[in-house]
């Protein structure tokens, strides 16, 4: 073996150095070193727990979250339809406040135009009384007891409103 420059007891003083290295690190490291990676292993995997607790955690805040937004969400449109309700409540009543206003006006002035035509005809029975007493005096010539003569007339066309 020496022609080939390797020397047997420089290989077997190697081999023999190699197991007893061998054998002290399997007494005083294998064992920490093994306990170590099986600590590292347990804490990766107590993080991978944690993680997807975490994650269901998240989810189901999420779809909490989600519940309650719709709550929101339907509570805000029931209020838009109590504003819009109470809305149209108070349009229709605005409008039927307006309709009996416009009514009270109307029958307001139905009672003013009234009494407009009475005076009115008050007057005219009056300027026709004046007119024919006028009228009388021309033709007779003659002055007639002028309160004699609104009687007389008043009583004529009181029986001519009567025939009516």
């Amino acid at each position: 073996m020496e022609a080939l420059g390797l020397n047997l007891g420089l290989i077997v003083t190697q081999i023999i150095g190699f197991l007893l290295v061998l054998w002290i690190l399997k007494l005083f490291a294998w064992k920490p070193l093994l306990k170590m990676l099986e600590d590292r292993r347990e804490k990766i995997k107590g993080d991978i727990d944690a993680a997807e607790k975490t994650r269901a955690d998240a989810d189901s805040l999420l779809d909490d979250y989600s519940a309650k937004l719709k709550d929101i969400e339907a509570e805000a449109r029931g209020k838009i339809q109590d504003a819009v309700s109470e809305g149209n409540r108070i349009a229709a009543e605005i409008r039927e406040n307006a309709r009996d206003e416009a009514h009270k006006i109307v029958e307001k002035s139905r009672e003013e135009l009234s009494r407009d035509i009475d005076k009115a005809r008050v007057q005219l029975r009056d300027d026709m009384i004046d007119m024919t007493l006028a009228a009388t005096e021309k033709v007779i010539g003659a002055s007639v007891d002028e309160a004699g003569h609104k009687q007389m007339l008043e009583d004529f066309l009181k029986e001519i409103e009567k025939t009516k």
